[in-house]
Order: structure tokens, then C-alpha cells, then sequence
């Protein structure tokens, strides 16, 4: 056992981690950025009589060693902020081993894309993913930037073969009955875009996913 393990056994943990982990200050423009795609893009869930909100703790900012940084990031194309649920029990692998493809464990929609990476532009679609529920209310959701690739390919009803878009490892854009609304958009970091907007009606109405 090594010397920092027994004076602080939680402190060499974290540095196995290898990432680091630092508050975003509540006034930063980071962080007001954050909270209001957050807050714009959650459409109230209510069964029956309980309506689900979300509210915020704390925003952290994140660099793993298992991540790609950002300069590294920059190089690749078509880069884009999203939502990622996961649930408590695998949020140190991610930060350990960064997000890697859900094969089990997903609400019901996330089946449609085969085994990948499930990400949204719409907090309460992402939310799901992080099975909290009236006993369990506190979460975790990850910001993160995404390349979605040169070649994307889009669906509004379940692909017949999910193993020949694993096997090209191509991008997927889910099409919903609902999205946010493009002329709210904008880039942060001069190239990454926010698809920050009011959830409005698409024309995919017939789609199995709501957004």
C-alpha cells in the first residue's frame, strides 16, 4: 500500500482516475451557456399527476487521459456539444476509461441505433439514460463534444440491419417527432456547435422518438 493511499485514500483514487476534475465557476460564461441549453432544451415530463423537472448542483469541467483533448479535437470534422445520460454505477469507467458503446442497460429507443454511443441534443432525452426516478432524484448528465464524422446517416424508424452501421462505425442522427429549432444554434469554441433551441415540432411525426 503506497504512503498516499493511507494518509488519503480517496485522493489516490482520483489520481488513478487520470483526469481532472474542476467546478465551473457560477457566474462564467461556460457555465450560464451550459445551464441554458439545459434549461431550454428539457421539456417537463408528467405521468399522471407527478410532473419531472431537472435542476443543476454543480457543473464540473472534465479532461480525461482516455479522451482525445481539445486541440486534438479541433482536427476532426463535423464537431458538435451533446448530452449523455449514464447511470451513477458507470460514471467512474467513463472517466476512467472514457464513453465507450452501451450494449445493455438503455431505455428502449437507444436499441434502435445497435451497440454505440447514445447522445442528444435534448437534456430530457439524454436524462432517461440516467434511470433516476421519485426515490432516486439525483443524476448525473456529460456535456461533451462530438465528432460526428464525414458521413452521417440519418433514420426516423429502426434500421433492419444495426450491424453494418456498428461495423462502419458511421454517425447516426435519430430523427424524432420534435427538435430543437436550428435558428437558435451557434458555435462555441469557433467550431463546435450548440444545437441550443426551443424544442419545436419536426416532420418526422410518425417517428418512434420524441426528440
Amino acid at each position: 500500500m503506497s504512503g498516499s493511499t493511507i494518509d488519503d485514500p480517496l485522493s489516490d483514487r482520483y489520481n488513478r482516475l487520470g483526469c481532472s476534475i474542476s467546478a465551473l465557476e457560477k457566474d462564467s460564461d461556460d457555465y450560464k451557456m451550459i445551464l441554458n441549453y439545459l434549461e431550454i432544451t428539457y421539456d417537463p415530463i408528467k405521468l399522471g399527476d407527478i410532473e419531472y423537472g431537472v435542476s443543476v448542483d454543480n457543473i464540473f469541467a472534465v479532461e480525461s487521459s482516455a479522451c482525445p483533448s481539445l486541440d486534438e479535437l479541433k482536427k476532426l470534422p463535423n464537431k458538435i456539444l451533446l448530452w449523455c445520460g449514464t447511470q451513477t454505477s458507470n460514471l467512474l469507467r467513463h472517466l476512467y476509461k472514457g464513453f465507450l458503446p452501451a450494449v445493455c442497460s438503455l431505455p428502449v429507443p437507444g436499441y434502435m441505433f445497435g451497440k454505440a454511443i447514445v447522445c442528444s441534443d435534448a437534456v430530457a432525452e439524454a436524462a432517461r439514460y440516467g434511470f433516476t426516478a421519485i426515490d432516486k432524484t439525483e443524476g448525473f448528465l456529460v456535456l461533451a463534444v462530438v465528432s460526428l464524422g464525414d458521413e452521417v446517416t440519418e433514420i426516423n424508424n429502426p434500421p433492419e440491419d444495426t450491424r453494418s452501421l456498428e461495423e462502419k462505425k458511421v454517425g447516426v442522427k435519430g430523427l424524432g417527432r420534435m427538435k430543437t429549432d436550428e435558428s437558435e444554434h451557434f458555435f462555441w469554441k469557433e467550431d463546435i456547435k450548440v444545437p441550443c433551441g426551443r424544442l419545436i415540432a419536426s416532420d418526422h411525426t410518425d417517428s418512434p422518438l420524441v426528440q
